[in-house]
This record gives structure tokens, C-alpha cells and sequence, in this order.
């Protein structure tokens, strides 16, 4: 049976992008295999006093220590043979707000399965992967913190700061699911809103996306998203890359106080011609949306979810029509109801077309780093049944993002030596050349095509790194060494390179952090990117603090 789009994308995804060089090279068809010598998994015997499921949940927590898709495989295999196995029970029932999608989505195969009790490779995997990187994020940025306020504005700000804003295109749009944003570090706004909300949910917050009703209540259009506590929704816009001030310019805004005080919304206008898009009259007839993917609606992470304690707990569950409840009760809102955005990603995923695989693979290919031979037993190349030699990704950049979204950083194996080894000087990645044993049987032409696609790899991923080094730094609070990163490494090296708008602003951020305000207000004012409002907004702020503590200090 032809496996269906949604299955042959993330397939490919788990390749992590050898297609690229075998279609440069007009390869198709090339097996891919193995990791740089990392171990394909756990051994068959880890976990085997504490059982299978203890196995899984341990696995978890190292995945970062095996070869991405042999251990999504493992992990699906295990959790299969514990639910047949142990036969767990838990009190789970389909949620009614399923009952309310329209008829496409209802009939998705991924909405049919929801009471299955089968772990499906490859898409059960990466949510299995995707709730983990969100677990620690979500955790380390947490850190000591324990009001939900508070917790929820740090967990924002993490989401500003390293997902950099990209125009809204819908019809251009990849519809990335939120592991890929967290992975690639881009998104529009919505997928920044999505991601906010699922960090969120690992801290145990509800956190929806509030929608403004047209005038005749049949469309509404998606504003941003709030935070649900003490009965008030807090507003966080991820367009600005700012909460929403509360009075005074306290605090974050609740969506009671700008409905009763339209100044609020006011004074986030820029002047007459850039004013905010959303007024206080615009708020009379508010729609709440609560996330909701189909893995997590479903009976088998429901499963997983109750056994996952202590330290290996983790959300894999929507609260759905229980959020719906309680939010529909909220002062202003009119309605709430489920949100269809994953569901009408993974519809369309499903419907893609080969052109529309490679459109929605091409980002990825920038994970593998450099093409190495695989050999045998006998030292003998591997080869495919054709003869020519197999390739394998180097997984740097990858295994870069799993240590530094889990914040581990430093030492030989940390995120930062990770990303170095991404970082080749340029003219090692100019005059990348195959090594000798591995072009024995392929043609001079598929070589240069293969060498060129490499070295466009290469550039890409030390942009990458590069960018993520200065965001490790800034985590760190090394802010010198963040503004190096920025400026130096980033800005300089590449001027219109795929991160100019995010170093700019994580540069100004750092200059913020250092006390170099003049500098920061500089390139907040000179903005031209997708944020630029808000960056205008915030250098508006930063001088309106200065000059108020310049008063207080003359006094």
C-alpha cells in the first residue's frame, strides 16, 4: 500500500535531508542509515528491571544520546508492546468538541484513531519528541519562578526572542508543526502564539487564542493569545513581541481593563498612519480558542500522560472542552470553542503533492552537515543495490538543538561545542570537495552537483549556528559574548543573511541587558522587520523609563 503524503513528509523528515544531496546529484533513491557513530538506541535489555514502560520514559530523557530515528522507532515499538503487554486502563473518553469539526477534519485518519491504543511511527514520535523539547524549555525558562503571571511572561518572552517573526503569507505559508518551529526558530505570529500556548501547558497554565468576531459574528480574525488566571485573560501579543501593558503601564493588560479603558489599546498606536489594528469598540464579541491536536485528544498519550511522574512528567493532553468551560465563563468572551489550526495542518500535510514535499522539507535539509561513508565489517564501503555509496547525515546541528533546548550548554558535549563544529571556516566550506572513497562510482557532473548542494548546506547551517551560539550566550547571561554572536558573527558576516531581524533584535536586547540603552533604542527605532511595531514601541518605552528616572534623580 503507497503510504499516504502526511507519512512519506515525515519520513522524509526523519532522513533529516539526504534526498537533497542525492537529488542534486540525480541519485534518487540513495538508502540513508545510521548516525555518526552515535548508538542507533538503547539496548534491547535497558529498562528491562524496571519494565518496558520505564524503558520508554528513561529513553525519553536521552534521546538526545541516540540516532534520532532509530530511537522515534524504538520508542513507538516499546510503547506498543507495553500496551499490549500490561494492558493499561485510564479513565478516557473522546472529547465532545470532536463531534463539532467540520466533516474534512472529522475524517482525517489521525480523528478516526483517537481511541487507539497503537503508537504510529512516525507522527506519534515526534509529538512524543516535540512535548519533550517544550518540557524542558518550558521548565528551564521556569526556573525558580512559581507565580503564573510571572511564569507565563517569562515563557512569552523565551518565545520572542528565539523564534524570530516571519510576515504573515498564508498562501505562501509552510505550515510548520510547532517541533519544526521550535527546530528551525522562525515562525509567523500564530505559530508563535501556538508554541507560547503549549509551553505554557507543560507549567500547567491555560493559555488560549482570542480572536476578534466580525460584525456579523459568522468570521472572527485571530488576535493573540491570553493567559486564563483568577478568572481574567492576560494578553500577550505576539506580533509586538510584547504583553499587552496593563494601568500605568504596569504589568500585563487583561482583556477586562482594555475593554473598560480604550486608552490602553491607544497608546500602543505608533502615531495616525501606524495605528494598532485592534480597538476597544472592536471587542464587544471576543472568541476564545482552545488547542487541541489530535495526539493529544488521544486515548494512547492519555496512556502515557497518567504513568510520566516526578521528573519525567510531561503534558501530552489538552484540557479541550474542560478549558472550554471554564473560559466561556470569562467576562467579554463570547464563545469558545476548539481551535482547527493543527488539525487543518495535518489536512494539509495530507493532501501535498511531491513538489509540495520538497517545499515542506527544504528546511530541514539544513540539519545534515556533512556526507560521510558508511563501511562495513570488513572496511568495505556500504553500498545500495545499485553500487553507489550510501550517505549518512552528521546530526550536529540537531543534537545542538535537543542539548540546548534541554539547557545543557556547556562542555565537550554540550549545545555550544555542538554548534562550533557546525561552524567550519568559510573557506573549508568554499572548497568542500568529497573525499576520494567516496566518488569511485559516481560521474564528474553528479560530483559537482553534489559538492555545490553541500556547500550551500554548510553555509546555511553556520548561519544557523552562528545565530543559536548568540541565543545560548544571551541564555547565559554572557551578553559581551551574545553580542558578538549578533553583531560580529551574524550581521556582519551575512547582512541580508535568514537572521538579520532576529539578531538585530536579540543584539538590542543584549545592549538592553548591559545597560547600553542608547544603542538598544537605536536599533529598536531603525527597525524595518515584521516586529518593527513593537520594537518601535519598545524603544518609545525605554526613553519614556530614562527620562522618568532622569526626573527622580533632579529632584
Amino acid at each position: 500500500m503507497k503510504p499516504s503524503a502526511a507519512v512519506r513528509h515525515q519520513w522524509a523528515f526523519l532522513s533529516l535531508g539526504i534526498a537533497l544531496v542525492a537529488a542534486a546529484a540525480g541519485l534518487g533513491g540513495c538508502d540513508w542509515a545510521g548516525g555518526n557513530g552515535s548508538p542507533r538506541g538503547p539496548s534491547k535489555q535497558a529498562g528491562a528491571q524496571g519494565g518496558l514502560f520505564d524503558s520508554v520514559a528513561d529513553s525519553l530523557d536521552r534521546m538526545e544520546q541516540f540516532e534520532t530515528s532509530q530511537i522515534l522507532k524504538q520508542i513507538c515499538d516499546r510503547l506498543n508492546q507495553w500496551s499490549l503487554q500490561d494492558k493499561p486502563q485510564h479513565d478516557w473518553r473522546p472529547d465532545p468538541l470532536v463531534a463539532d469539526l467540520p466533516d474534512d477534519l472529522r475524517n482525517l485518519m489521525a480523528v478516526k484513531l483517537l481511541d487507539s491504543t497503537q503508537y504510529r511511527m512516525p507522527d506519534d514520535a515526534w509529538f512524543l519528541q516535540e512535548s519533550l523539547w517544550l518540557r524542558n524549555i518550558s521548565r528551564r525558562v521556569r526556573a525558580d519562578q512559581f507565580e503564573d503571571l510571572a511564569v507565563a511572561e517569562r515563557l512569552f518572552d523565551w518565545t520572542v526572542r528565539n523564534i524570530q517573526l516571519e510576515p504573515d503569507t498564508p498562501s505562501k505559508a509552510i505550515r510548520h508543526q510547532p517541533f519544526e518551529t521550535l527546530l528551525f526558530g522562525r515562525g509567523q505570529a500564530v505559530q508563535r502564539a501556538w508554541l507560547f500556548i503549549l509551553l505554557a501547558r507543560q507549567q500547567g497554565l491555560d493559555v488560549v487564542m482570542l480572536a476578534v468576531a466580525d460584525k456579523d459574528g459568522n468570521s472572527s480574525r485571530l488576535w493573540l493569545p491570553a493567559l486564563l488566571n483568577g478568572g481574567e485573560l492576560y494578553l500577550f501579543d505576539c506580533r509586538l513581541g510584547l504583553p499587552i501593558p496593563g494601568p500605568e503601564g504596569r504589568g500585563v493588560a487583561t482583556l477586562a481593563e482594555v475593554v473598560s479603558d480604550p486608552t490602553l489599546l491607544h497608546k500602543l498606536d505608533l502615531d495616525s498612519d501606524h495605528p494598532y489594528p485592534v480597538q476597544a469598540e472592536d471587542l464587544a464579541s471576543v472568541v476564545a480558542f482552545v488547542e487541541a491536536s489530535p495526539p493529544e485528544l488521544s486515548r494512547r498519550m492519555a496512556l502515557v500522560e497518567s504513568r510520566l511522574s516526578g521528573k519525567k512528567k510531561m503534558a501530552l493532553t489538552s484540557p479541550g472542552s474542560a478549558l472550554v468551560d471554564r473560559v466561556s465563563k470569562v467576562s467579554h468572551v463570547a464563545r469558545a470553542q476548539l481551535w482547527t489550526l493543527p488539525f487543518d495542518v495535518a489536512l494539509w500535510r495530507s493532501r501535498l503533492d511531491e513538489a509540495g514535499l520538497k517545499a515542506a522539507n527544504r528546511e530541514m535539509f539544513v540539519f545534515q552537515v556533512l556526507p560521510t561513508l558508511l563501511t562495513g565489517r570488513a572496511n568495505e564501503p556500504l553500498v545500495d543495490r545499485r553500487g553507489q555509496p550510501v550517505f549518512q547525515p552528521q546530526p550536529t546541528l540537531l543534537t545542538a538543538r535537543t542539548l540546548d533546548f534541554k539547557g545543557e550548554y556547556d562542555g565537550e558535549n554540550g549545545a555550544k561545542s555542538y554548534y562550533l563544529k557546525a561552524r567550519p571556516p568559510d573557506a573549508a566550506i568554499e572548497n568542500f570537495k568529497l573525499p576520494d572513497e567516496l566518488v569511485k562510482n559516481i560521474s564528474k557532473e553528479d560530483i559537482s552537483r553534489i559538492e555545490a548542494a553541500q556547500v550551500l548546506i554548510m553555509r546555511r547551517a553556520k548561519q544557523n549556528a552562528s545565530y543559536w551560539l548568540g541565543l545560548v550566550h544571551f541564555s547565559q547571561q554572557n551578553y559581551p559574548e551574545a553580542i558578538d554572536f549578533f553583531a560580529k558573527r551574524t550581521l556582519e558576516a551575512s547582512p541580508k543573511g535568514p537572521w538579520s531581524d532576529g539578531a538585530r533584535y536579540n543584539l538590542a536586547r543584549s545592549y538592553e541587558a548591559t545597560g547600553e540603552i542608547d544603542k538598544a533604542v537605536a536599533l529598536y527605532e531603525s527597525d524595518t522587520s515584521t516586529q518593527a511595531h513593537g520594537n518601535k514601541l519598545r524603544a518609545r518605552w525605554l526613553k519614556e523609563r530614562g527620562s522618568a528616572a532622569q526626573s527622580a534623580s533632579a529632584r
